[in-house]
């Protein structure tokens, strides 16, 4: 006969509550901005966009530096874009980069502009500087800034993201993935910090930009002074200029197949470096605080699950509790269920496709990829992360 105690009936229920209730405390399962469209779905809002001319001009902003390698096989992506409405891509290069030079010479044409960053510029972000000069060397209102590593995925790259323009409308994020050679984890990480950004473009104020498409307006760009106040900082463009100048409702995000940017699989520095440069850029940015929250409550209420059901697998093995041992195998059972279920869908409607049977490892480690960084961050030299040397 079982026995069954006071102890036993807490233990199993709460358990199998924390089983039920913590995988929707998730970033997979709450709501975010939309899916991805189809190409039907996209062409047919193309079409509807063309016909109400809502396409304005715009001027595509590459800024490559030391990478003539690069910008010789993605150019003419960008340059031959089946966009219906009158377009410019801009191309600031570094003063003196004869190897980038001799790159664009080989693409001259109508509707290709470039401008040189000077030597002589100092005690700022060299990005950032070049940046801005494109912005005002450009022709048009509209300004796609884009990082020049990145391939469109087709032609019609341009009309996607120009399609999330609307009247209210002062930024348009573009979707970008790495490329699928990419490994798993680095994919689900961007897919993982995508949910709490994509949430924010939709039902608050957008934090930062993850994606490397961003389009907005030259006046607001000017009028508001660009980047003063974090030239110095040597990365974190899309960051910086989503956190000064997104309000809520301001900011539209395009998830479509053929509206998406693939971004090259990144080398172990440049990963590495990304996440390190992000640290202290966030230092400087702006609802910081609000943004971390729901990722602590997610982390705290995984962790709670699965520290939960290793405390009472525990103890029934210690007191020979067959029915805790029972309901500690079905909580498990339950929670990898529900959390590779919720993955599972959302993945899938955003066009991810990654194996289900890693979600559980992933979630589990994602917490502590992020302190690993934040102790190599401590551990840094803070003046590798701002152009002012002393």
């Amino acid at each position: 006969m079982l026995n069954v105690d006071i102890l036993t009936i807490i233990v199993s229920v709460v358990v199998l509550f924390l089983a039920l209730l913590t995988p929707f405390i998730n970033p997979f399962f709450r709501k975010v901005s939309n899916k991805r469209l189809s190409k039907d779905e996209n062409k047919a809002k193309g079409l509807a966009l063309e016909a109400q001319e809502l396409l304005p001009p715009i001027s595509v902003l590459l800024t490559p530096t030391d990478n003539a390698e690069v910008l010789l096989r993605n150019l003419p992506l960008y340059l031959n874009q089946d966009y219906p409405g009158k377009f410019q891509v801009v191309v600031v290069v570094q003063e003196k980069d004869k190897e980038t030079e001799d790159v664009l010479k080989q693409f001259a044409c109508e509707n290709l502009y470039i401008t040189f960053v000077p030597n002589s510029s100092r005690y700022m972000s060299r990005k950032k500087l070049a940046i801005t000069l494109g912005v005002k060397a450009a022709k048009h209102n509209w300004i796609a800034m884009v990082d020049v590593s990145c391939k469109p995925m087709s032609e019609e790259w341009l009309r996607e993201l120009a399609g999330g323009i609307t009247d209210a409308t002062d930024l348009v994020v573009g979707n970008t993935e790495y490329e699928e050679s990419t490994a798993d984890f680095l994919r689900f990480e961007r897919l993982y910090t995508a949910q709490y950004l994509q949430r924010e473009y939709a039902f608050s104020t957008p934090y930062r930009c993850e994606d490397s498409a961003l389009l907005f307006k030259k006046d607001m760009f000017l009028r508001n002074e660009g980047f003063r106040g974090n030239l110095k900082y040597l990365r974190g463009e899309f960051d910086f200029l989503v956190n000064k100048f997104a309000i809520k409702g301001n900011l539209s995000f395009v998830n479509s197949e053929e509206g998406t940017l693939t971004e090259p699989t990144p080398t172990e520095k440049s990963y590495r470096d990304k996440h390190l440069f992000y640290i202290e850029d966030r230092k400087h940015l702006a609802r910081s605080i609000s943004h971390r929250i729901w990722f602590n409550i997610d982390q705290w209420a995984l962790y709670l699950n699965y520290i939960a059901i290793i405390a009472a697998g525990i103890l029934g093995w210690l007191t020979n509790s067959k029915i805790i041992l029972g309901a500690v195998f079905l909580s498990l059972l339950i929670t990898i269920i529900l959390r590779c279920v919720i993955f599972n869908k959302r993945s899938k409607s955003l066009g991810v496709i990654i194996p289900v049977w890693k979600v559980i490892p992933y979630e589990i480690i994602m917490v502590w990829h992020k302190l690993k960084v934040v102790i190599m961050y401590r551990r840094a030299n803070k003046y590798d992360f701002i152009s002012h040397k002393l």
